[in-house]
């Protein structure tokens, strides 16, 4: 019997080694990051290697394809750092914002935030946003893919408070088939605006009632492209007063649309206003209208998708005599708010979806042509019709473009809800001439602005 008990002991001393031996050795390739992985990305180093759990919160605004898609790249990522939990907020564009300032105002921002580049200078100056140069020291947030005309938009005074997650420019999006429908040839680079209020005007009278040349644009986002075309920005270099001197310039924009609203050519405000920023719902998904203006060129993603038919990008008009309008900008940047208590695990997820190939096979370039070179270079030989549509648009904007202005100043939320407001909407819906609205405007935003002095 005392043989039986040493010969169990014996055996069971085996099995609790091997045993030991075996979670070792998966302890071993759990650290390494060797998954199968064969993209050639580095995303694993930039892992927790403690292996302690980490809860991260995430918020951006976008479509329903980019929630769909920012939430399977953030499952893959907790797949590839099974101690990390990110939660998800998402949104609209519009309450982005408010929702943003209200968790500020509670001391409650998530870690990771989508920036917009308007918003970038008053959220640094406000310091919620971390300064990433030390991640970026450390390898955490890996950007030695990143050429640096990629990087600079998230720098202020040498500090990167923000990456870029895609380039970006100005556009405007055409229905083809309703241009051919109606017998007019679509614009060529280089047409002026008195071009497109003439083919907008014999688009809508060719296509009959219901349907229209183009939804308009009064916002602020087309007058900062009519200022450039003028010479001129919206703010001065100190950022406390309006840096176009001649109200004439804002009176002329908006008498554009006022006059294509008037003679039929854009669409009435009741066709459009509903839609808000949710691209799928613009009326051009629905072939109310041929065009839509303002838009920025990686939205056509969600919008061919939602439309599903081919939809195309177009140069916005030329001020006849004047300069390049255009710019190539970051569509968005990821950010670290100081209100976060893991900001090195929020630089490495950022990091994540800068440079790992299988996640950016996901997002689809949505957010806009990436900023890495091998994931660029990968991505333009795979992307779908609509993404190469953009991957295009920016290169040929790149053309048209300049050296983009700097970042908006401290107080241009309000600035931009002013505009909104007093200015847009009220040119939409009649209540004020042009000149009304430009002279309230400068009398206002000039208030907002000079409290920055």
């Amino acid at each position: 019997m005392k043989d039986l008990f040493k010969k169990l002991g014996f055996i069971l001393f085996i099995a609790f080694f091997i045993g030991i031996m075996v979670a070792c050795g998966a302890d071993e390739e759990e650290v390494s990051g060797d998954d199968g992985n064969t993209n050639g990305d580095s995303s694993e180093e930039s892992a927790s290697s403690d292996g302690e759990e980490v809860e991260l919160r995430m918020l951006w605004w976008g479509s329903q394809d980019r929630h769909d898609r920012t939430l399977e790249a953030i499952e893959l990522y907790m797949e590839k750092n099974p101690n990390v939990t990110i939660n998800a907020e998402f949104t609209g564009w519009d309450g982005y914002w408010e929702k943003m300032a209200t968790q500020a105002a509670g001391g409650n921002l998530p870690d990771i935030v989508q920036m917009d580049y308007k918003y970038l200078a008053e959220y640094a100056g406000k310091d919620l946003l971390a300064n990433l140069n030390d991640h970026v020291d450390s390898g955490a947030l890996d950007l030695s893919d990143v050429e640096d005309t990629y990087v600079s938009g998230g720098r202020l005074d040498g500090n990167l408070y923000a990456v870029n997650m895609g380039a970006n420019a100005h556009a405007i999006a055409y229905d083809p088939a309703m241009f051919e429908e109606a017998g007019v040839d679509a614009p060529e680079p280089g047409y002026t605006w008195e071009d497109l209020k003439s083919f907008s005007k014999e688009v809508s009278d060719n296509l009959g009632d219901g349907v229209y040349g183009t939804q308009p644009s009064a916002g602020l986002m087309g007058f900062k492209h009519y200022l450039r075309e003028n010479d001129t920005w919206l703010y001065n270099d100190a950022g406390t007063a309006l840096g176009y001197e001649d109200d004439q310039l804002l009176a002329d924009f908006l008498q554009i649309t006022v006059d294509m609203i008037d003679e039929g050519s854009a669409a009435p405000p009741d066709v459009f206003k509903t839609a808000g920023a949710n691209v799928e719902q613009f009326p051009i998904v629905n072939e109310e209208t041929a065009i839509v203006m303002d838009l920025h060129s990686n939205q056509i993603i969600a919008m061919q998708q939602a439309a599903g038919r081919p939809i195309e990008l177009m140069l916005q008009p030329m001020l006849e005599g004047g300069e390049l309008g255009h710019y190539i900008k970051p569509s968005q940047f990821f950010s670290v708010t100081q209100h976060s208590e893991q900001q090195e695990e929020a630089a490495k997820f950022i990091s994540f979806m800068t440079n790992d190939i299988e996640a950016n096979d996901i997002l689809n370039a949505e957010r806009g042509v990436p900023i890495a070179t091998k994931v660029r270079e990968h991505l333009k030989e795979s992307v779908d019709d609509a993404g190469k549509k953009m991957f295009e648009y920016v290169e040929l904007a790149q053309e048209y473009s300049r050296e983009i202005d700097p970042p908006d100043p401290q107080g241009s939320t309000e600035v931009e809800s002013l505009f909104e407001n007093e200015v847009e909407d009220a040119i939409y819906y009649g209540e004020v001439t042009p000149e009304e609205a430009a002279a309230n405007f400068r009398e206002k935003a000039s208030a907002i602005l000079a409290e920055n002095e």
